[in-house]
């Protein structure tokens, strides 16, 4: 097998853990590909080591954390591969191994014990308010509205399949597909619901109002949010990534995107006693010190 991997350095110190998993690979006669660029690093220490496009490959690895592993599926989405992620940030949500079962999960995924996850993406489109298309882009997790620099309310009306929901004044809304429940969403009091679920879910941020719910609705459906009149200048970021020039009037439309990810599953242990074991881990982890 072949696996393209990209290791995040400021996470993966030295590319150690790149590494190890390259040697591991090796002595599986599998064949581990770094993009091009890497050749001067320390990964050329490795004999067997590719520097090479991720076209061929038969697995795609993403070494870091989770906002890691979204800028990888961002890169390579279009190649239409697997992926899964060794984790080495704060204990990560969509990282599927850790380091201490590396060697158990690569086997297992040589070995082809394991089974792919589909995971519905959004497509975000902003455009002005002549309709004109200023920008767009696809994501995994969820599309953030959010108040600009300065703690003014923001200004947005909700619609859903051009039915005129609510107008909102707070702090913002998230805009989530089902793997972006423990991100986001979750943080604002949203449901969490599995990954493999054909539904987008709404939520919104520090609303000024006397219900705070999100809404939960069919994938196919077409979300439109408005944009009101602003002090300060709103972000509008599709998985972290963030939308230039916006402006007052500017409508931002999100549907479901029209093909998947898929994601490698290796069955260790289940949905919500994973996001438990997180949760708990993660609180760990700062108490600590760690990040």
């Amino acid at each position: 097998m072949r696996f393209g991997i990209h290791s995040n350095d400021s996470r993966d110190h030295d590319y150690k853990t790149a590494i190890d998993l390259s040697k591991l690979l090796i002595e599986r006669n599998c064949i581990p590909v770094f993009e091009k660029g890497l050749e001067n690093t320390n990964l050329s220490s490795v004999d067997g080591i590719e520097f090479n496009d991720f076209d061929d490959v038969d697995v795609i690895v993403s070494i870091g954390g989770d906002g890691t592993f979204l800028s990888v599926i961002s890169d390579y989405r279009h190649l239409d591969k697997p992926f899964v992620g060794v984790n080495k940030g704060s204990i990560g949500f969509l990282t599927e191994i850790s380091d201490y079962n590396i060697e158990a999960a690569f086997d297992r995924i040589i070995a082809g014990k394991y089974s792919i996850m589909e995971r519905m993406q959004l497509k975000a489109e902003l455009y002005d308010r002549y309709h004109k298309l200023k920008c767009e882009d696809v994501c995994l997790n969820d599309v953030s509205v959010l108040r600009g620099a300065q703690p003014h309310i923001t200004k947005l009306t909700l619609y859903i399949d051009n039915e005129r929901v609510e107008k909102f004044y707070g702090d913002g809304i998230v805009v989530a597909a089902p793997t972006g429940s423990t991100a986001y969403t979750l943080a604002a009091g949203g449901p969490l619901v599995m990954p493999d679920l054909d539904v987008i879910l709404i939520t919104p941020l520090c609303p000024h109002s006397l219900q705070n719910m999100s809404y939960v609705i069919h994938s196919n459906s077409v979300v439109e949010i408005q944009l009101g009149s602003f002090e300060t200048v709103p972000l509008i970021c599709p998985d972290g990534r963030e939308f230039p020039n916006i402006e007052q009037g500017d409508v931002l439309k999100i549907r479901r995107y029209d093909k998947n990810v898929h994601t490698i599953n290796l069955g260790m242990t289940g949905f919500f006693q994973n996001i438990k074991r997180k949760i708990v881990a993660r609180g760990s982890f700062y108490e600590d010190g760690k990040e």
